[in-house]
């Protein structure tokens, strides 16, 4: 039988669909609610991909995210299993492997960090209000748009340095184990007085460096409370193009140590398809 999994985030709806021997059919559509009937429609269009008979043999579907608790327990036939958001993030991000205990962050329309250390439960650690959500918003506000693609190819010709003040900006130099080339306030050199208004491409560097170093400062404190031997970065915010190149202007970033999925937006669903599929709702198998 095939199973598949939804994911009703608060901007994009995740649809996987596994069938044995195969790879994985993936869709990822505008947020929906987790209702019964929207919930058929969705896996008619992700079975749609995958061929007329497909849908006959969904056996079992996990969800997560939003109020996808409200579902049955059945869609007709296909049983529906519900798995906590934080299970589902945890198992998506040692999917690939990562070292354990890992800090697992999910790049949504906020930010959700999770310690994922098996054998013990997924632990939901903290969360930001910071997130691919605020990158839309303040892009729409800022530079007239919400178009991703539009966004990304902006801020990969931005320079953060026209928006951004950094710590040699302030002190001169480095302090301590922080380079001078840190950020010290992000958009802070925009409020002086004899700066330039910077270009549209500028602020889209600003904004993708906001939400990059806001989610990844969060995520380095946790690893360091926690002993984590890993950072594991999933979510769709990641696919913004440009949004990687915020993440790598990091000083020091250690890339063996921060990690990211593959189909990063992907991740949380399959999480939550494979909890379902071990037929452990606690994620610690």
């Amino acid at each position: 039988m095939h199973s598949a999994a939804i994911d009703f985030g608060g901007t994009v709806t995740d649809l996987v669909l596994r069938r044995p021997g195969q790879s994985d059919v993936l869709l990822a559509l505008p947020s929906a609610s987790p209702e019964p009937a929207v919930a058929e429609a969705l896996l008619d269009r992700l079975c749609e991909r995958a061929g007329a008979s497909a849908r006959a043999e969904l056996g079992l579907i996990a969800v997560t995210g939003g109020r996808s608790w409200q579902l049955p327990d059945a869609l007709g036939a296909t049983r529906v299993v519900k798995v906590d958001e934080p299970i589902a993030t945890a198992v998506g991000g040692l999917l690939e492997d990562a070292p354990s205990p890992a800090i697992v962050v999910s790049l949504g329309t906020g930010t959700g960090i999770v310690l994922a250390d098996p054998p013990s439960p997924p632990q939901r650690l903290v969360g930001s209000g910071i997130g691919g959500g605020t990158l839309l918003g303040l892009a729409k506000l800022l530079l007239g748009t919400t178009d991703v693609k539009q966004i990304g190819e902006l801020a990969k010709r931005g320079d953060v340095t026209r928006c951004d003040l950094t710590v040699g900006d302030i002190l001169g130099g480095g302090i301590g184990p922080v380079p001078a080339e840190a950020t010290a306030s992000h958009f802070a050199r925009v409020a002086r007085p004899d700066t330039a208004v910077p270009r549209p491409e500028d602020i889209a560097a600003a904004l993708t460096n906001l939400i990059g170093q806001s989610a990844l400062r969060l995520a380095f404190e946790a690893a360091r409370f926690h002993q984590a031997r890993s950072i594991v970065l999933l979510g769709h915010t990641l696919d913004v193009p440009g949004f990687r190149d915020a993440i790598e202007r990091i000083p020091l970033l250690d890339r063996s140590y921060v990690r990211i999925v593959s189909e990063p937006g992907f991740a949380v669903a399959r999480g939550a398809l494979e909890t379902a599929l071990r037929g452990d709702p606690t994620g610690v198998a």
